[in-house]
């Protein structure tokens, strides 16, 4: 397991021991596993015993026989690494035989998980340009660089900042974009901001694609069907404060509570009134243009106060006992609440998205907003998109089939989260290509993703335009329609005149979606004889 290169051991693992005593029921109940992403990136939540911690921990940097992880270890495989010092010998490593590459593994879907197959280990690798071009407000980046090194080059030396990014920010550039990474609000999705790529085809040898260009608005957002990328050319903005607000209401006050806000994320209490349950909104608004978003007054007296007292305790019990939360929820249900929180984002914050109070989550202990939102920690990960004016109703609907399997042991973890697309982009494959979508994550202990893509499909038999997250959703055959045949089509067309080698591959779960043939066979396949 690779740790973050900023944070400092102890920390790190202060900020992951949420997620041990989920991961140990995981490993007694078999899912002993390993995790990864596309030239994408996360920190590794892990049901891994100590010394294989150490062990992964030693080996990043190095090439050789590695273990490919998906996020909680659902997915994983065993196989070659290589770590790239430099492009010429990227160039090189690609025309030995097949390969993926690999970022940081904040993909839960295992989307690159490849048996037998060698991984060049990108964001581990040396190519590392960052270059800021002050006449077009652009900032070239490496495919070894992460969000955090863009985001910390850009305000530092350059006082710029992202249109849009994920929350995590060990991730590589590179890898975010290629999965569809996004935040919410205006230009959501990050591969929106690209306005040139650079990659290198099966001969080793550099393509550049520049947006206007037929083929860039499929290869800026690929899933992984065209790598390696090893430079992109991004957009940036100025840095600026924002107005958030954090109100806790309910559904039927959602409206009326973005009003005048650019940006909203909204996180829904599923196990509350299931016509009008409780959420957690955080909306952002411009500080000197258009109206503040409302929101409702700090609770007052006694009953405001045991409020606090009792939310603040709340998400502890939640996270480790889940027959307990569906009590808790009617029981804050009953309660009513209606509070809020109003913050003045400082411009030079990096993760105002996503905890709008200044200085990063990680280096001070977290509020009850923060935590509530905080859902990285809470276990297996599922998402997909639908479009924004049929959140509210996608959300009801999870709630009720949901409750509904408790009898079988299923639960929800402590919240649906909403994270609302209101524009179009250009790539092909981002989510709000073709209207404004919203983000539904839903989330659940890893023995029971399953159910999570089960909902999924319960999902997408009565809204047709469900768009896949490609590091989060279960993929297959299902969203060709949303994603257009005729794309797809064309984006494999691109593959096939880039690498006509072969030698790039990619999962089965993307195989199958795009209708390119059997998977590559696992040991488990060749072990069993099901396979020659």
């Amino acid at each position: 397991m690779t740790l973050p290169d900023s944070v400092p051991e102890r920390s790190w693992f202060r900020s992951c021991e949420d997620v041990v005593p989920v991961l140990a029921n995981a490993r007694r109940a078999g899912y002993g596993g390993k995790t990864v992403a596309w030239q994408g990136g996360a920190m590794i939540g892990s049901n891994l015993s100590r010394s294989e911690r150490r062990a992964d921990a030693r080996a990043a940097g190095t090439e050789g026989k590695r273990w490919i992880r998906s996020w909680i270890n659902v997915f994983r495989c065993e196989t070659e690494a290589r770590v790239p010092a430099d492009e010429a010998r990227l160039g090189k490593l690609i025309g030995e035989g097949e390969y993926t590459c690999i970022g940081k593994s904040h993909s839960y879907n295992g989307v690159q998980v490849v048996p037998g197959v060698t991984a060049m280990m990108m964001r581990e690798g040396g190519l590392k340009t960052l270059t800021y071009d002050a006449a077009t407000e652009t900032v070239r980046v490496g495919a070894s660089v992460s969000v955090r090194d863009l985001k910390l080059f850009l305000r530092d030396e350059h006082g710029r900042g992202l249109h849009n990014s994920g929350n995590y920010m060990e991730q590589s550039v590179i890898g975010a974009l290629a999965t569809g990474t996004h935040g919410f609000g205006p230009r959501a999705v990050m591969a929106d901001s690209i306005v040139e790529l650079t990659f290198l085809n099966g001969t080793g040898q550099r393509v550049t694609l520049k947006r206007g260009d037929p083929d860039f608005a499929y290869v800026a957002l690929s899933f992984g069907t065209i790598a390696p990328i090893v430079e992109l050319v991004l957009e940036t903005k100025p840095l600026e404060p924002y107005v958030s607000v954090s109100s806790m209401s309910r559904l039927s006050k959602l409206g009326e509570l973005k009003q005048g806000s650019i940006a909203a994320n909204w996180a829904v209490l599923p196990y509350t009134d299931p016509d009008d349950p409780v959420i957690m909104l955080h909306a952002l608004a411009e500080c000197d243009k258009g109206q503040e978003p409302s929101a409702h007054p700090e609770a007052k007296g006694g009953s405001g106060w045991f409020a606090k007292w009792f939310l603040k305790r709340y998400y502890k019990f939640d996270r480790f006992l889940p027959k307990l939360r569906r009590p808790m929820q009617r029981f804050i249900d009953w309660l009513d609440l209606k509070q809020s929180e109003r913050v003045v984002t400082d411009p030079g914050d990096l993760d105002y998205l996503y905890d709008p109070k200044p200085g990063l989550k990680e280096n001070r202990a977290p509020s009850i907003t923060r935590g509530l939102f905080s859902t990285t920690y809470t276990g297996y990960n599922l998402a997909f998109f639908v479009p924004l004016e049929k959140a509210p109703a996608v959300v009801k609907f999870i709630i009720h089939e949901a409750d509904a399997l408790r009898d079988l042991g299923f639960y929800l973890k402590g919240i649906i989260s909403v994270r609302e697309l209101p524009g179009e982009a250009g790539p092909h494959f981002a989510a709000n290509a073709r209207q404004a979508m919203a983000a539904i994550d839903l989330f659940a202990d890893p023995r029971d993703y399953a159910w999570l893509e089960r909902l999924q499909l319960l999902v997408m038999q009565y809204e047709p335009d469900t768009r896949p997250h490609f590091g989060k959703s279960a993929l297959g055959p299902h969203f060709r329609d949303s994603l257009g045949q005729a794309h797809l089509d064309r984006l494999m067309d691109i593959h096939r005149t880039h690498y006509p080698q072969g030698r790039l591959m990619f999962s089965e779960r993307v195989r199958t979606m795009l209708d390119v043939g059997r998977p590559l066979p696992g040991e488990a396949a060749a072990d069993s004889g099901l396979v020659g």
